[in-house]
C-alpha cells in the first residue's frame, strides 16, 4: 500500500474525532434517558473511534508507518480497545505537561506494555527480529489478554443483542446491563475525550510525558528508532 503523507490523513483524523464526539454525546443523551444497554454499547463505540483517531495521529506524526496491516487495524475492534488502554496511560495532568523527557522512566505499567506489544506483534505482524518492551517470555496481564481476545467486544454485543444458546435457551439480554456499568463506560469515554483536542481543523493529543514515552515506544516497536536511541532518550 502506498505510504500515506501527513496531509492525506488530516481529513480522516478530523472526521474520526468529530464522530467520536458525536457518539459520546449521543450515548450521554441515552444515559440521561436511562437507556443503559444502548448507552453502554455506544460509549464503547465512541472509545473505539477515539482510539482510531489517536492511531491515525501516530501515523501522521511518524510513530507508526502506514501500510496495509495498519489500515486493517483501523477496522479491528479489539486493537482499538487495546489502543484505548494506551490512551488511558497518556493521562491529562497540567502538572505533567511535557517540558523535557524524564530520564530513567522508560518502564511502562505491565498492562500498558502488554497492550503495546500485542498491537505491534499480533495485530500488525512483521518479519525479522521483533523489539519488545518487556521480556517476551513474561506472562501477559490477564485483563489485557482478555481484551485482546474480545472480552469488551462481546460485552458490547451483549448490550445490543439477545444471546441464544445451542439448545435455544436465552443466555443474555441487553437488559442485563446495569446503570452502574453504563456510568463506568461514560467515565472511561470522558477520559479519552480529554486526551485529544481540536483546534480549528487540527486534532492533537495532550503532550504529556506519558505521550512522549508512548510515541517513542511505537517508533521502537516499528523499527523507526533503535534500542540504543530509545535508551538514550529514556534512561
Amino acid at each position: 500500500m502506498k505510504q500515506s503523507s501527513q496531509n492525506d490523513l488530516c481529513p480522516a483524523i478530523l472526521a474520526s474525532f468529530d464522530n467520536s464526539a458525536r457518539l459520546f454525546q449521543d450515548a450521554t443523551h441515552l444515559l440521561e434517558y436511562s437507556c443503559w444497554p444502548t448507552a453502554y454499547a455506544v460509549f464503547i463505540l465512541a472509545q473505539e473511534e477515539y482510539a482510531k483517531t489517536f492511531l491515525l495521529h501516530l501515523v501522521q506524526a511518524g510513530a507508526i508507518p502506514w501500510n496495509s496491516d495498519v489500515h486493517l487495524v483501523l477496522r479491528n475492534h479489539t486493537c482499538k480497545q487495546l489502543m484505548a488502554i494506551v490512551m488511558y496511560y497518556v493521562k491529562f495532568d497540567i502538572k505533567d505537561t511535557l517540558t523535557t523527557p524524564s530520564r530513567g522512566s522508560s518502564t511502562f505499567p505491565p498492562h500498558v506494555a502488554d497492550a503495546l506489544n500485542i498491537i505491534r506483534h499480533q495485530k500488525v505482524p512483521r518479519e525479522g527480529v521483533p523489539s519488545w518492551l518487556w521480556d517476551a517470555e513474561s506472562p501477559c496481564d490477564p485483563e489485557t489478554k482478555r481484551i485482546a481476545y474480545g472480552s469488551i467486544d462481546r460485552q458490547k454485543q451483549n448490550a445490543l443483542y439477545v444471546g441464544v444458546g445451542n439448545t435455544g435457551q436465552v443466555t443474555s439480554t441487553p437488559l442485563d446491563i446495569t446503570e452502574k456499568e453504563a456510568i463506568v463506560e461514560f467515565e472511561k469515554t470522558e477520559q479519552l475525550s480529554k486526551i485529544l483536542h481540536r483546534s480549528g481543523k487540527n486534532v492533537e493529543p495532550i503532550k504529556t510525558i506519558e505521550y512522549s514515552k508512548v510515541f517513542d515506544a511505537f517508533r521502537l516497536l516499528f523499527g523507526i528508532i533503535s534500542n540504543e536511541d530509545y535508551n538514550d532518550r529514556w534512561w
